[in-house]
């Protein structure tokens, strides 16, 4: 209807105003976030480590006081055990399957929509600081940042928080500990009871990477020593949060800002007969710290209980939707609308297995795909592949090139369907306890469903089991089928 050109212009404004919360209610949008969002990320810390979720009092205290603060403080499940795999999901908000990078050196691809541009098309200013080149302009992380930079010591981050101001900025920034090498810091001797080990001043990934063949198993003189190494760097990881969080105190905007802390996954030290990550999908390498603090007085809430363990790859629609924007169907959900579904993490192109986790309470069912025979020198050849010392003995055991056994798996994990692989799936059933602790569950009832949910998860937006590679990048308009 054509409005009388004798109505009030007032009039006219407060009916447009009227519809606009109208509108805005009927959506069920709120007021978005108007100020700084800052997203700081761990490379391989575990939950357990962390002394507000239960962990060593008094190794973690700036991430114990956080806890203590934040809207939303517990335990999170990572996408995968191999960091490029995490990464990627929390950069993405899709599974590893989806956004198909499913192994070391893999590149995001420009097709997908990254954290940094999604906040960038919504008005955000973007800066990233990583210590980890894998997650640098290499790897496609400069992708939607306006200015992305080598963390080093950290003095440009804490710089960039200290001057963040009021407008819209992300900043994004990765702290490449605890993952190794781990160094023997001394400022720290009085946080970790050394036990009267005699430490070395560091240890490289390659002496670790000797027990990530669950066929050489880790004396316990030798796993004191890795899981006392890896505490210091914990501490430290936990020091460097510390100084970012007191540089974002001193800029005035830490009460309107919204912050989220979580690592890409955790680290194993002999749990599952593996050491580093990446190996398998176990509790230590899957369950990580995750804290969120809102903008105080901010309008949308946390829908999940703390008590709940959450899908860390619900980061993305979370900051989205905070500042905002649309989340699409395919995204994990975010945090402000609650997602009662078990949590599914993937790894890929490991000795001819393909390997699946569902975590449904303190419920986890493993699912192994064999796409090929094992390779007996695998892990030699893996070891092989990394640089200086026990790789050069390792090339030099080998009969074979390195590359000529892993260009096999690959060959034939190109070939072979990615769930079900060539024959029925190996599944085995674990319930978890305090502390870390596990213990394996003989129920086939149980079993058989949590399977029937890890496929239906699985092929959710999966059109069909395609080869790895082909180009599916429709995630973001997709409906689940």
């Amino acid at each position: 209807m054509r409005r009388s050109p004798g109505i009030d212009a007032r009039a006219g404004l407060g009916l447009l105003i009227l519809l606009l919360l109208f509108l805005t209610s009927c959506r069920g949008l709120t007021v978005p976030q108007e100020g700084p969002i800052v997203l700081i990320t761990f490379d391989s810390l575990r939950a357990d480590v962390v002394g507000g979720l239960g962990g060593e009092r008094g190794l973690t205290p700036s991430f114990d006081a956080l806890l203590k603060q934040a809207d939303w403080g517990g335990r999170a499940i990572a996408p995968s055990s191999l960091g490029a795999s995490a990464m990627a999901s929390l950069f993405t908000g899709l599974r590893p399957w989806q956004h198909q990078v499913l192994r070391d050196g893999d590149r995001l691809s420009r097709a997908l929509l990254t954290l940094p541009e999604a906040l960038q098309h919504l008005g955000y200013e973007t800066y990233g600081f990583t210590g980890e080149p894998s997650y640098s302009k290499d790897g496609g992380y400069d992708q939607g940042l306006d200015h992305l930079d080598d963390l080093n010591k950290g003095v440009g981050a804490a710089d960039r928080l200290a001057r963040i101001g009021r407008g819209r900025r992300f900043v994004w920034i990765h702290i490449p500990e605890p993952a190794a090498p781990y160094i023997h810091r001394q400022r720290f001797d009085d946080r970790i009871d050394t036990g009267r080990i005699d430490l070395p001043d560091r240890l490289q990934p390659n002496e670790l990477a000797l027990y990530f063949d669950p066929a050489t198993p880790l004396p316990p003189a030798k796993r004191r020593l890795f899981w006392t190494l890896y505490r210091f760097n914990v501490a430290w990881a936990d020091d460097r949060l510390g100084r970012l969080i007191q540089a974002l105190r001193s800029s005035g905007e830490w009460d309107r800002t919204l912050l989220v802390v979580t690592s890409t996954h955790g680290e194993e030290i002999g749990e599952k007969g593996q050491t580093l990550n990446g190996g398998n999908l176990g509790r230590q390498l899957l369950e990580v710290p995750f804290a969120v603090k809102l903008p105080l007085g901010f309008r949308l809430k946390i829908a999940e209980p703390r008590e709940r363990r959450i899908a860390a790859a619900r980061l993305w629609a979370t900051l989205v939707e905070a500042a905002g924007g649309d989340v699409p169907p395919a995204v994990a959900p975010s945090l402000f609308h609650h997602d009662p579904r078990p949590v599914l993490s993937e790894l890929y192109l490991t000795n001819g297995v393909n390997q699946f986790s569902l975590v449904d309470g303190d419920d986890q069912l493993f699912w192994a795909a064999r796409f090929a025979p094992p390779e007996p020198d695998y892990y030699l050849a893996r070891l092989a592949m990394m640089s200086r010392g026990n790789a050069e003995v390792a090339r030099a055991e080998l009969r074979v090139p390195p590359e000529t056994i892993l260009d096999r798996l690959r060959k034939a994990f190109m070939a072979a369907p990615p769930l079900s692989g060539t024959g029925p799936p190996r599944l085995s059933l674990e319930r978890w306890g305090a502390e870390g602790g596990t213990r394996a569950l003989a129920d086939p009832r149980r079993t058989a469903e949590m399977a029937r949910t890890l496929a239906q998860i699985w092929n959710a937006f999966v059109p069909a089991e395609r080869p790895p590679g082909q180009e599916a990048r429709e995630w973001y308009t997709a409906e689940s089928p």
